[in-house]
């Protein structure tokens, strides 16, 4: 087995490299895994002037919900003295682009991109501005982009680890896995920090290496501050990865603890939901996606929180979420995110538009062929009745051993519709071990299929 090159030989041995390769990833557990994946960095020098600026003492941290906003608030001041620094206006774009990750305010990601591209003519070759760029375009689903700007960013600053980082995120999204691999090495090499061990557990979740994803992503949490907003992204990474194993307690505790870092944490809140839901606490699991959607209305807690509804019996308040959700995407589309593919998804599962569904995965999956594009496909194509391509796609979507609950159910079904009822039982089998209620959706419906498959299976 290939190991990874890290310094520190006490753990080489946990982030072996099966075949060369590492093994898998999520947060497919949310559309945005995307972005998730993504652990924006503002520059140090920012950071610094945040952690010892006024009366504070250097002790106390600011709080992680706003360090987005002091970060602004600093480099605006900054830039107000010195209208022209384009360093300064490239470190401003970086402070929108975390205050868009703490807010889901799309309309970050417009002033940042009207600062870069007034920074570019006097930065026509820094490495910051580089990775601000691919950071920006990584943040809008524009993943071809982010490639140019991270092969830039690594031409431009060879030694620099997030260079590195921007660079993995696009190749993964662009289903370039053998490459994302061999640039998450340079980078864990480099440095073998949050960031780098995070890119890594994402990596082994899409081979299919759950537990080795697990341990990757402990690593991340160990090697991150104690309360920061992307430790608390990586607490609930983790708490993904237990609930696709089924470990509902473990999966809690993950969660819980992001609450502790980033009080009233979105992301947070709404992985307790997707716990209390699975243990039938459909009330529960309302109150926990209304907070997360009060903190942070993204159109996948706002979806969630629908479907909760409509399993309550409330019609009007499932329509109501569903309807925001159309809104939500004029409104990102409006700021240039291309979220098209990713709520092609919720429609559908909720038989809104398949045609368009399936329109648009197709255009997405000619440019970014990864297996989550597939598996949207496959699924699009499967419920709007194009069984033949649905099969062909699954397979892709499949193709690197990705253990995702999701993915394997709909492989299982669109199996199961073209008759091959033994790979269908393999498939829906293993969702059924994994966690038989992986999807306040779909759990009913797997339960059904098992059991028209085999009585046995539906024990």
């Amino acid at each position: 087995m290939t190991q990874t090159r890290v310094p520190n030989t006490a753990i080489a041995g946990e982030l072996g490299l099966p075949g060369g390769r590492f093994g898998f990833l999520s947060v497919r557990s949310i559309i945005l895994y995307a972005i998730a994946a993504l652990v924006l960095t503002i520059p140090m020098a920012a950071v610094s002037s945040l952690l010892h600026s006024g009366s504070e003492p250097a002790t106390l941290l600011p709080d992680p919900r706003t360090i987005g906003q002091r970060a602004v608030d600093d480099a605006q001041a900054r830039l107000r003295r010195t209208p022209d620094d384009a360093h300064l206006m490239t470190q401003l774009a970086s402070a929108y682009l975390q205050r868009a990750r703490e807010s889901g305010d799309p309309s970050y990601y417009t002033k940042a991109d009207g600062l870069l591209a007034a920074a570019q003519a006097e930065l026509p070759a820094d490495a910051d501005l580089a990775i601000a760029e691919a950071s920006l375009a990584l943040s809008r689903h524009d993943f071809a982009t982010a490639l140019d700007w991270g092969t830039r960013a690594t031409a431009l600053g060879p030694a620099r680890p997030t260079a590195y980082g921007v660079l993995v995120d696009a190749l993964v999204e662009l289903g370039r896995y053998d490459e994302a691999t061999a640039a998450a090495q340079v980078m864990t090499d480099m440095r073998p920090d949050l960031s780098s061990y995070s890119r890594i557990s994402y990596l082994r979740e899409l081979h299919g290496d759950t537990n080795g994803a697990i341990a990757a992503m402990r690593l991340a949490i160990q090697a991150g501050p104690l309360r920061s907003e992307a430790t608390a992204w990586c607490d609930v990474q983790l708490g993904n990865l237990y609930f696709a194993l089924g470990d509902l307690d473990l999966a809690e505790r993950a969660y819980r603890r992001s609450l502790e870092r980033v009080d009233g944490y979105a992301h947070g809140n709404a992985g307790l939901a997707r716990v209390r839901a699975a243990r039938g606490d459909l009330v529960g699991a309302a109150t926990l996606y209304e907070r997360a959607v009060a903190g942070l209305p993204l159109p996948d807690y706002v979806g969630a929180l629908g479907d909760v509804y409509a399993r309550l019996g409330n019609a009007g308040a499932a329509a109501r979420q569903y309807a925001l959700v159309d809104v939500e995407r004029r409104l990102l589309i409006a700021n240039g995110v291309r979220i098209d593919a990713d709520l092609a998804l919720f429609d559908t599962d909720h038989d809104h538009d398949l045609g368009r569904a399936v329109e648009v995965a197709r255009v997405e999956y000619a440019v970014r062929p990864s297996v989550h594009i597939a598996d949207i496909l496959s699924w699009a194509e499967f419920r709007s009745g194009d069984l033949g391509h649905a099969l062909v796609h699954s397979e892709q979507a499949l193709r690197l051993g990705t253990q995702d609950p999701l993915l394997l159910y709909h492989a299982g079904a669109i199996a199961q519709a073209a008759g091959d009822d033994s790979r269908a039982r393999t498939l829906l089998g293993r969702v059924h071990d994994l966690n038989p209620q992986f999807s306040l959706l779909w759990a009913g419906d797997l339960t059904s299929r098992l059991r028209d498959l085999d009585p046995a299976a539906a024990r």
